[in-house]
């Protein structure tokens, strides 16, 4: 147990006991005719506003007026002094009666300064809620002073460095020293749930239990047996090479020593091992680890330091080898450990709970659930030993409830497959542990009813899978999986009784292209009971409404055709809706109306994969060469955020012959680009043909470009068609509609995730129109064979479409397509 001392040490180290304010205050309140804060560029004015205070009691407020080009802020108020290590809070009262077209909602930021010119870090509020514009809003947030902090300055935040202009009232902004006892203590579990009561002294209590453990070391004889052995072979390599010693940078993940991350993810394997065969070589090696992850430096570089994934992982991966290993570890190890959990998971509650973690508001992020996920596992692992634990139970609870509420029902992900796979593992941590010790279901939702038909769908054809090539890599993701899914497909089979989740989870095992980040879950998620079925007769296509998104195959053979189509909100519609700021969409692409295809074991039409955030990376449109908003290297939702955008899959019909599904990106153009209409239409003619069809309409003549990227580098001309070709496949790309149009294939820039420029084979369709009915067809087949050749005959809105031996008609006024 730790000591009173010790803890005593703990708590203050918090600021719940402030013995003394250093620079008690510093307070703006405008009422002085003389002002001190600044401009930030000769085009921003700054005047006192007698009369419009915020209470109507006062003389004045601050209007901070005018255009601001680039720069991050309008306007800065002159330094103060700040303590380092210090909780602080900043308020201020802001109110904003209209933006104009481009601007984001503005926010207060408060820049640290330290003696040498280093940066230190800043803390930023809350956003302006333009839902209620012309109303006063108070902004806020509470911080702790980062280290080597000597003083600081304020500034009204732009949200971006774009060209933005501003018209806002500011009033009585106040910086004062904070005591963290009333934020921290609305997370406080009271009453103890009696499951954790029930368990106080009892190891152990995380997933496991003692009649748990009874029936798991039998089962592995039988049931669990292959599951088993392939966590049992992980754990040997992890005893065998012993943890990896610190390195202050890895030259791969910068500040976050992300290397980490797998120090965490080792601790369970290994303690599973242990719980199951009592083999002394399984603890001593937990033990070793474990021991390793606490006397490392740093867990993250800087003001990252216990701030992000590296701490995620590790507190959740100390937290089990502490609860499974309790009684063999032995008290200095304990000890440690304890301490560890204390200090680690103390600073991050706190950071989580005033605002200095930068994921603290981001419920539809990862860093948020693997972080809230971890904080709870340490608070679980010691809440009968230390009372402060609670809150880190409580807090993730907070958090996780906030994420349940504003995940759409479709079940699929904005940031893309493989951060699906890192997210949802640590939600369904968190979620079973809830249940079990918390008696708080989130099961019951139906994002996660739903959720496993997102990893069916976006999973490549069965018989295409290879380890570097089975998911769709749309969003931040690659082609392979980056963690599981086997195991949580596992758990979403027995939570659901869903036979087809239970299915792909078996199949990703038997081709070995499952990834070994929690292989333990597998051993306690399996149920033997739950027969599998394949998806044979599921339908060929599935709309995941949210989000925009449409998954269509031929069929279910393993070698089908498939086509994937995007055209929703960033976050999803439902999110966009709840929202006012940016919950978490850094991830997502700038790409309405982009569409892929993949056959015959190969992508032929493309994604840019993890890369920055440019529309022309995606096969859909530019105006005057510029993309949809939100481009930036991480995704800005803010505009889209402030303007409702709701880009929209209005149609998503699936035939035997003809899927036929409809797109309208409108909203995700800014209104100054002058596009007033972009409906796309796909006529997927099953198996090998897909039809583009593109109504575009603006305000006045615009260079227009629509874009299309094969996978192949190369294309050979064939008439007005691009042919590419490769050892399996060639993929015939034509444009049918040529008036006024210019069609070509070069290379292009593609701005990669770490801001290189690399060539991108693009095929481009050029035309300066105020209208454009566009009509491109994509024919498919496997190498040494002829691509299907696609006619069009255009009458009025009637167009007829030969494929093949196969007639297509569709009707532009209606919008119906049909196969003749």
């Amino acid at each position: 147990m730790t000591s009173n001392r010790q803890r005593g040490i703990f708590w203050a180290s918090l600021g719940l006991f402030v013995a003394s304010f250093a620079h008690a205050q510093a307070e703006w309140d405008f009422e002085d005719a003389k002002i001190t804060w600044r401009p930030r560029s000769d085009t921003v004015k700054l005047t006192r506003v007698e009369g419009q205070d915020r209470t109507g009691q006062g003389k004045a407020c601050l209007r901070v007026a005018g255009s601001q080009r680039d720069g991050w802020n309008y306007a800065a108020s002159e330094p103060q002094p700040m303590t380092a290590g210090q909780l602080y809070r900043l308020s201020a009262w802001v109110k904003v009666d209209q933006l104009p077209e481009g601007t984001t909602a503005p926010s207060l930021k408060c820049e640290f300064q330290a003696d040498d010119p280093r940066e230190v870090g800043r803390v930023v509020t809350n956003t302006y809620d333009t839902r209620r514009l012309g109303q006063w809003q108070e902004l806020s947030i509470t911080f702790r002073a980062m280290a080597g902090t000597t003083g600081y300055w304020l500034a009204v935040e732009k949200g971006g460095n774009a060209p933005m202009a501003i018209d806002l009232l500011l009033d009585d902004v106040t910086v004062e020293p904070a005591d963290a006892t009333s934020i921290l203590k609305q997370y406080g579990l009271t009453p103890m749930p009696a499951p954790l009561v029930k368990y106080k002294g009892t190891h152990p209590r995380m997933y496991l239990n003692a009649s748990r453990v009874a029936a798991l070391r039998e089962a592995v004889k039988t049931t669990h047996a292959a599951v088993w052995q392939e966590c049992q072979a992980i754990a040997d390599r992890l005893a065998k090479s012993g943890p990896p010693k610190y390195v202050r940078e890895d030259k791969y993940s910068g500040e976050e020593q992300l290397w980490q991350r797998e120090v965490g993810n080792a601790m369970p394997t290994l303690a599973l091992a242990y719980v199951v065969t009592r083999d002394q070589k399984y603890l001593d090696s937990a033990r070793a680890w474990a021991l390793a992850s606490c006397g490392y430096e740093t867990w993250g570089l800087g003001r990252i330091d216990g701030m992000d994934l590296a701490t995620g992982h590790q507190l959740f991966g100390l937290g089990i080898v502490y609860d499974w290993c309790y009684e063999g570890l032995g008290e200095e190890a304990r000890r440690t450990i304890r301490e560890t959990l204390v200090k680690r998971a103390g600073r991050m509650a706190e950071a989580a709970a005033c605002g200095q973690a930068w994921w603290q508001k981001s419920y539809m992020q990862n860093h948020l659930w693997v972080n809230a996920a971890g904080l709870a596992a340490a608070g679980f692992a010691i809440c009968d030993e230390e009372p402060e634990a609670a809150l880190w139970i409580g807090l993730p609870l907070d958090k996780f409830k906030r994420t349940m509420e504003a995940l759409g029902p479709d079940g699929a992900s904005h940031e893309g497959v493989g951060y699906w796979q890192y997210g949802a593992e640590y939600m369904l941590k968190f979620m079973w542990l809830a249940r079990d010790l918390l008696d708080v279901d989130m099961f019951s939702n139906d994002w996660w009813r739903n959720t496993a038909r997102y990893a069916l769908y976006f999973q490549l054809p069965r018989n295409a899978w290879a380890g570097r090539n089975c998911i769709v890599d749309i969003a931040d993701c690659p082609r392979t999986n980056w963690y599981g899914p086997d195991y949580m497909l596992r758990l979403l089979a027995t939570e659901y009784q869903d036979p087809y989740a239970q299915w792909l989870a078996s199949e990703v095992d038997a081709a070995n292209i499952s990834a070994a980040g929690a292989p333990w879950l597998n051993v306690l998620w399996h149920n033997a009971a739950l027969a599998p079925k394949p998806p044979t007769d599921l339908p060929t296509l599935r709309h995941f409404e949210d989000m925009g998104l449409v998954s269509a195959r031929s069929d279910w053979s393993g070698d089908e055709s498939m086509v994937v189509f995007k055209c929703g909100p960033f976050i999803g519609h439902k999110a966009v809706q709840e929202f006012d700021y940016d919950p978490g969409g850094g991830h997502v692409h700038p790409d309405a109306n982009h569409f892929l295809i993949f056959s015959g074991g190969e992508w032929l039409i493309r994604d840019d994969g993890y890369a920055s955030k440019m529309t022309a990376q995606h096969n859909t449109l530019l105006v005057d060469g510029k993309g949809q908003m939100g481009e930036a290297h991480w995704f800005s939702g803010a505009a889209l955020l402030r303007l409702k955008a709701y880009p929209k899959v209005e149609k998503a019909a699936s035939q035997p012959a003809l899927d036929h599904i409809v797109g309208d990106a409108t909203a995700a153009y800014a209104p100054q680009s002058g596009l007033k209409k972009y409906r796309r239409h796909l006529l997927f003619v099953k198996p090998n043909v897909l039809l583009v069809l593109d109504d575009i309409q603006t305000d006045k003549p615009s260079k227009l470009e629509l874009r299309f990227h094969p996978e192949q580098k190369t294309a050979e001309a064939d008439g007005n068609a691009f042919v590419c070709r490769s050892d399996k496949m060639a993929l015939r790309v034509e444009p049918l509609t040529l008036d006024g149009v210019t069609a070509s294939a070069e290379n292009t820039d593609q701005i990669d995730r770490n801001n290189k420029a690399l060539p991108m084979f693009t095929i481009r369709l050029q035309a300066e129109k105020q209208a454009w009915r566009n009509a491109t067809a994509l024919s498919w087949c496997k190498a040494g064979e002829a691509p299907v050749a696609v006619s069009l005959k255009a009458d009025g809105d009637r167009w007829t479409f030969r494929v093949g031996e196969t007639t297509v008609l569709f009707v532009w006024d209606t919008e119906a397509a049909a196969v003749r």
